[in-house]
């Protein structure tokens, strides 16, 4: 097992997840969140990037909290979302430096790929990092999660790592998996928790690449996005997304 995987395990039932604190069901799973907060502590990461905010940016936070130069940008696309976790963050007393955005979801095109992504300044994501860590844990649903990777790959530090919330979903977040694999296939080296939580994918970067964005799976892809776009549309802020659905 990667030695920073089996560190993290070891570590995360050491990290306690207070009840007080945690949301619940609208956060990420309890275990999920001990073994990111290991996961931070066993890399020494202290410049993170996460898509989705929540419960998370407060675990990561916290670990980095020591570290010198320490920094986390937390993005999401909704303000409801974004001001909760900015909330809870500001009342915890942690000293890190965290800044939240909220960047709307729009259709992009990755190649043949049509896919929800993040609104964001081009060439931010690279002029910020490089990132040691990223979270990807929203939106929900299958909403924007397959264009993340294609966004913040050159952003990372080679041997940095991307962590995937609800990775053992077969028809969403094992699909992307496998389309990352086939965009990025000597660049990247994914590895499945499939028994902490709703699942994990950890991603490594191995190395720089330009992405070969696959075909198959493209139709498929893009008329999800058609859907979920006209879904999201239509969503409101005053009732956010159901977590199961």
């Amino acid at each position: 097992m990667n030695p920073y995987i089996a560190e993290a395990v070891a570590e995360m039932d050491k990290v306690n997840v207070s009840r007080l604190e945690h949301p619940g069901a609208s956060g990420m799973d309890p275990s999920s969140c001990r073994f990111l907060a290991g996961f931070v502590r066993a890399l020494g990461a202290k410049r993170i990037i996460e898509f989705g905010s929540g419960f998370s940016t407060l675990m990561m936070a916290r670990e980095m909290e020591p570290l010198e130069g320490n920094y986390l940008l937390s993005i999401d696309d909704s303000q409801h979302y974004s001001a909760l976790a900015k909330e809870a963050f500001d009342n915890s007393g942690c000293q890190a430096k965290v800044e939240f955005r909220v960047a709307p979801l729009r259709p992009r095109f990755y190649g043949p790929r049509l896919l929800l992504s993040y609104s964001l300044p081009k060439g931010l994501l690279e002029a910020m990092g490089p990132f040691d860590l990223a979270l990807i844990d929203a939106p929900h649903q299958d909403y924007g999660r397959e264009s993340v990777l294609y966004d913040i790959f050159p952003a990372m530090a080679q041997g940095g790592y991307i962590v995937l919330d609800d990775a053992n979903r077969a028809d969403t977040e094992r699909a992307h998996v496998r389309a990352w694999q086939a965009a990025y296939p000597q660049a990247i080296d994914p590895v499945l928790l499939e028994g902490i939580g709703n699942g994990l994918g950890v991603i490594e970067k191995i190395s720089e690449a330009k992405p070969a964005y696959p075909l198959s799976g493209a139709l498929s892809a893009s008329l999800k996005t058609v859907r979920n776009f006209r879904r999201l549309l239509s969503r409101s802020e005053e009732e956010p997304p159901d977590n199961n659905a």
